[in-house]
C-alpha cells in the first residue's frame, strides 16, 4: 500500500529527489494531493473527503537518465532500464484525467517512489483487493545518440502493468493497454524528444472485471475475489530501447531436437518495423553456434502515424549438427543473435538493429500418452509458486527472485508452475539451472458465459500468442498451458476455446505440448472437451475439499478416480498440477489445518501417485504462503486470511519450514525425475481422515457457468 509520508519527512524526500529541479513555471492551478485514507471497501460507505490544506507548488523535477542495460539478457543492443526517481499519486476520487494530471508540470501532490512498484503491497484490506487508480510519473533524460544514427525513435517497454495502463509522453497519449501479465511497448514521438527530455506519465487501474484474466469477482459476503491477490501498479521494470530506424520485435526463437541422433533445429520468426522517415531496405540474418541463416531482404515502408507501424515478419531455420543437448542435469545454452543491415542509402551495409538471447536444444513431446524429455520418460516433481513476497508483493527484486529459486531447488523438485507467465529473468535462471517450467496464461476460472464471447476468446488467444512469441526460446519451458480450472462440466464455449488454443499453439510452436489444468469434476465422469490437449493436469484435493457425502471429501476415492481419468484420456500425458492442505498450527493429525494433518496428507497423496507409474509428475501447491483474498479460508477451519496456508514455507522473514517440507523433500529427492517411474509395489501410508470444507466443494458453484469456489 502507498504510505503517505509525514509533512517533514515528505518534504525531505521530495527535496532529495528534486534537488536539481529545473526552473519550470507552475501550472495555473494544481490539483490538491489526494486524501491519504484508503478507499472504502465495497460494503462500507466512503468517508467524506477532507480537503488538503493549501500547499506551495513543488517545482518540476529534474530529468534524469535511465540505467544502461536491461534486467535480463535477452533483448536489443540499444536498451536501458528506466528506474531511478519516479513519482506516484493516488487517484482516489478518480479525478486525474479531468484534472489533466498527465500534463501537470509541477510535482505538487506527487510522492517519490521507485519502479517496479506495487502500491498496495502490505495492504490486506478489501479495498486493496478491489483495486484502484494510481498514477506514475518519470521525468526522463533520453540517452544521447550519435549524429549519424539519429532519425530513429525511442520506445518504452513495460514488462507488466496491472491491470490497465494509459501512457502519455509530454501530455500526448501514446498507448493504452489492458492485461496484467504480458509486456507491451509505447513509442516516444520524435516531436516530443527534440530537447532530449520527456515527461512519461502512466495511469494504472487494477479494478478487475469479469472479462479480465484472471476475472474479477465478488464473494458471497460482498468482499472482492479474483483468483489471487490483486497487486496494483507497475510490478515489473520499465525498459527503454532505441530503434535506429529499424526495430526487431517480437523475436521468436524456437529450439527443437527431432530425434536423438538428429541435428538440432532452431527456428526464427522475426518481425521488423521501420521507424525511419523513409522507406528502408534491410537484410535480416539469424546466427547461432557460428552458423548463419538469411531470413530475408525486405523493403519496409515508414511508420505512417503514432501507434500505426508498418511491420514485416520473416522466418528461417538453422540446423546445428551434433548439438550440445540441454537437460536438467546438463543445461547447455547457445548464444543467438538476429541482425538487420541496411541495403541502400548513405549507411548501406551498416548494422542498424541487433537482438540477442540464449537458448537450449532439446526435445519435449508426448508420445503414446507419455511425456518424453529428450526421448526418455519422466517422473517429475515440483512446486507451484507465485512471483511475490511479503514486503514487495509481486515486484520481486533480483534478490527476491534468486531466493525463490533457491527454495525451489532446496526442496528438490525440477518443475515450477505459476498461474501466469514468469518474469523473463526467472525463466533465464530456470534455463541456466536446469529447471522445467509449466508456462500458463491466467485464463483462470473464467466463466463459460464469458468464453462464449468472441472478444474474450480473442483476448485469450492474443495473450497465448504473445506468451509463446516472447518465451519460446527458453528450453526450460516444457508446455504451454492454456487455462486453469474452467468448469468441469464444459459446454460448446470451452470446446471452441480449446480448439482455438490448439490452432495458436500449432501455428506458433508445434514443438511443445499444449496443456490444461482441470479440477476433479468427479460427478461429471469422462469429459471429451479436452481432446486438443496433450498434457492434462489434475488439481487434486481429495480429502481436503468436498461437501458432505461427496467423493471429493473421501481420500480413498483418489486412486480410483486417477484410474478412471487415465482410462478416459489414453492419448494425453497426465500430471498432478496441484495438491495441498492448509496448515497454520500445531495439533493432532486428525485435525484439519494442523502441521501434522498437512504432513500426513502429503505423504499419502504422493505415495498414491507413485503407485500409478503412468503419471508423469506431481506438483505441490504451493511452495510458500501467499495472499489470496480478504476472506480466504482455503478449507481450514481456523484460517488466517488472506494467507494461503498450503505453502510449505511460512511467510515470516526466515521462511520457516513446516513438517510437510521435509516429507516432500525426502519424496522429491528419492525419485529419479528424468527417468520413467518404476513399477515396483508402493506402500501407501494412511491418509488423514476425510473431511468436508466450509468453503464448499472446491469444484463448481454453478456447473452451467463454471464459477468455482476456493481458487488461488
Amino acid at each position: 500500500m502507498h504510505r503517505p509520508l509525514r509533512a517533514a519527512s515528505r518534504a525531505a524526500a521530495l527535496a532529495a529527489v528534486l534537488s536539481a529541479a529545473l526552473a519550470a513555471p507552475a501550472v495555473a492551478q494544481d490539483v490538491p494531493a489526494p486524501a491519504t485514507t484508503a478507499p472504502a471497501s465495497p460494503t462500507t460507505p466512503a468517508p467524506p473527503a477532507t480537503p488538503d490544506p493549501p500547499t506551495t507548488p513543488v517545482p518540476r523535477p529534474a530529468a534524469t537518465p535511465p540505467t544502461a542495460g536491461g534486467r535480463y539478457y535477452a533483448g536489443p543492443a540499444d536498451r536501458w532500464t528506466v528506474g531511478g526517481a519516479w513519482l506516484v499519486r493516488r487517484d482516489q476520487g478518480i479525478v486525474g484525467l479531468k484534472s489533466a494530471w498527465q500534463r501537470q508540470r509541477t510535482a505538487t501532490g506527487w510522492t517519490p517512489t521507485s519502479v517496479p512498484d506495487v502500491w498496495n503491497a502490505g495492504d490486506n484490506s478489501p479495498a486493496s483487493q478491489a483495486g484502484g487508480v494510481v498514477w506514475y510519473r518519470r521525468e526522463l533524460r533520453l540517452p544521447r545518440i550519435e549524429k549519424a544514427r539519429r532519425g530513429g525513435l525511442f520506445l518504452l517497454r513495460f514488462e507488466r502493468v496491472s491491470v490497465a495502463a494509459t501512457v502519455w509522453v509530454d501530455g500526448v497519449r501514446v498507448r493504452s493497454h489492458r492485461g496484467a501479465y504480458e509486456p507491451f511497448s509505447a513509442t516516444i514521438p520524435a516531436s516530443q524528444a527534440k530537447d532530449g527530455r520527456v515527461n512519461v506519465v502512466v495511469r494504472t487501474d487494477n479494478r478487475r472485471n469479469v472479462g479480465d484474466f484472471p476475472p474479477g469477482s465478488t464473494q458471497k459476503d460482498g468482499t472482492p475475489g479474483g483468483g489471487w491477490w490483486n497487486d496494483g501498479g507497475i510490478p515489473r521494470e520499465v525498459g527503454l530501447r532505441y530503434a535506429d530506424g529499424i526495430d526487431l520485435s517480437p523475436v521468436q526463437v524456437t529450439p527443437d531436437l527431432p530425434c536423438a541422433t538428429c541435428s538440432g533445429v532452431v527456428r526464427f520468426r522475426v518481425t521488423a518495423t521501420n521507424y525511419a522517415r523513409k522507406r528502408s531496405r534491410v537484410a535480416l540474418t539469424g546466427r547461432i553456434d557460428g552458423r548463419t541463416v538469411q531470413l530475408g531482404r525486405v523493403s519496409l515502408a515508414p511508420t505512417a502515424a503514432l501507434g500505426r507501424s508498418r511491420a514485416t515478419t520473416v522466418s528461417g531455420t538453422i540446423k546445428v549438427p551434433r548439438p550440445r543437448v540441454w537437460s536438467p542435469k546438463d543445461p547447455e545454452l547457445y548464444d543467438v543473435a538476429v541482425e538487420a543491415r541496411l541495403l541502400d542509402g548513405k549507411r548501406e551495409g551498416q548494422r542498424v538493429a541487433r537482438y540477442r538471447l540464449r537458448t537450449g536444444i532439446r526435445s519435449i513431446k508426448v508420445v503414446g500418452g507419455r511425456l518424453k524429455l529428450n526421448f526418455k520418460g519422466v517422473d517429475l516433481r515440483g512446486s507451484g509458486v507465485h512471483e511475490m513476497d511479503v514486503p514487495n508483493g509481486s515486484a520481486l527484486t533480483d534478490e527476491g527472485q534468486d531466493t525463490l529459486l533457491r527454495q525451489v531447488r532446496a526442496l528438490g523438485g525440477l518443475v515450477i508452475r505459476g498461474h501466469y507467465p514468469f518474469h523473463p529473468r526467472i525463466l533465464e535462471e530456470a534455463d541456466r539451472q536446469g529447471l522445467l517450467v509449466w508456462a500458463e496464461i491466467p485464463v483462470y476460472q473464467v466463466r463459460q458465459s464469458q468464453l462464449a464471447r468472441d472478444v474474450i476468446r480473442q483476448n485469450a488467444m492474443d495473450l497465448l500468442r504473445t506468451t509463446i512469441q516472447v518465451n519460446a526460446h527458453h528450453p526450460s519451458v516444457f508446455t504451454w498451458s492454456v487455462a486453469n480450472e474452467l468448469t468441469t462440466n464444459p459446454g460448446a464455449p470451452i470446446v471452441r476455446y480449446m480448439q482455438e488454443a490448439r490452432k495458436v499453439v500449432d501455428t506458433y510452436d508445434p514443438t511443445r505440448p499444449m496443456a490444461y489444468a482441470r479440477q476433479s469434476g468427479v460427478k461429471y465422469g469422462c469429459v471429451g472437451a479436452y481432446g486438443p490437449v496433450d498434457i492434462l493436469g489434475l488439481n487434486d484435493y481429495f480429502g481436503w475439499y468436498g461437501g458432505p457425502n461427496e467423493p471429493l471429501a473421501d481420500p480413498a476415492q483418489l486412486g480410483p478416480f486417477l484410474d478412471a481419468l487415465h482410462a478416459c484420456n489414453p492419448r494425453e500425458a497426465i500430471m498432478i498440477t496441484e495438491t495441498g492442505a492448509e496448515a497454520n498450527r500445531d495439533g493432532p493429525v486428525t485435525e484439519a489445518g494442523t502441521y501434522a494433518f498437512q504432513a500426513a496428507y502429503a505423504a499419502h497423496h504422493f505415495a498414491v501417485y507413485r503407485s500409478r507409474p503412468w503419471l508423469d509428475g506431481a506438483i505441490w501447491w504451493g511452495l510458500r504462503e501467499f495472499r489470496v483474498r480478504p476472506n480466504w479460508g482455503g478449507g481450514n477451519p481456523r484460517p488466517t486470511p488472506p494467507w494461503h496456508g498450503k505453502g510449505l514455507l511460512g511467510r515470516d522473514a526466515g521462511f520457516s519450514k513446516k513438517p510437510a517440507w521435509q516429507v516432500l523433500h525426502d519424496e522429491f529427492r528419492g525419485v529419479d525425475q528424468t527417468a520413467p517411474a518404476p513399477t515396483t509395489p508402493v506402500t501407501i501410508p494412511p491418509s488423514p481422515p476425510g473431511r468436508t470444507s466450509t468453503d464448499g466443494t472446491g469444484e463448481d458453484g454453478d456447473p452451467a457457468d463454471g464459477v468455482a469456489s476456493p481458487g488461488a
